[in-house]
């Protein structure tokens, strides 16, 4: 893969801050270690640089409260269609529920979306297995395999 960042936690941390540095837009994976190592990491770069960390999980969950079963797809995509209305760098950790099977959201390229205008880095919860990200096992319902393009995967090792 051309664009994987392999390296422990400061190796990493270091790197994310020469990617804020350039600001380019652009979609950035951070996988690897545990789930609270990689959360960690985020908040520690954001603090640093004076972003919000944003939980997905309960920022999407209070948007799909008050909607009907049928609407949350629509409501979803809408949703992360506004992520992109800024140009400050945003981090999204816990994306989990986004890949809810009644969401019908196809998560890379949802997550795209707003890394057209500004740089957006990903707390991922799955694996990565060459050019793919991957989440769950394939006999799971919540299991996702998507190409990777242009994105730049941190992997913690």
């Amino acid at each position: 893969m051309r664009n994987l960042v392999k390296g422990d936690y400061s190796f990493i941390r270091n790197s994310l801050f020469e990617r804020l540095q350039g600001m380019e837009p652009g979609l950035a994976l951070i996988t690897g270690g545990n789930d609270s190592g990689r959360s960690s990491l985020m908040n520690d770069v954001a603090n640093e640089q004076n972003i919000d960390v944003l939980n997905l999980g309960l920022a999407l969950s209070k948007e799909l409260m008050t909607v009907s079963r049928n609407e949350r797809p629509l409501m979803a995509s809408r949703f992360l269609s506004e992520l992109a209305n800024s140009r400050k760098p945003l981090f999204l950790d816990h994306i989990e529920i986004l890949f809810e099977p009644q969401l019908k959201l196809m998560i890379i390229q949802s997550l795209r979306l707003p890394a057209r205008t500004r740089l957006v880095i990903v707390n991922w919860p799955g694996g990565i297995e060459g050019e793919f990200v991957t989440y769950a096992n394939r006999s799971h319902p919540e299991f996702m395999e998507a190409r990777l393009d242009n994105e730049v995967v941190f992997k913690i090792e």
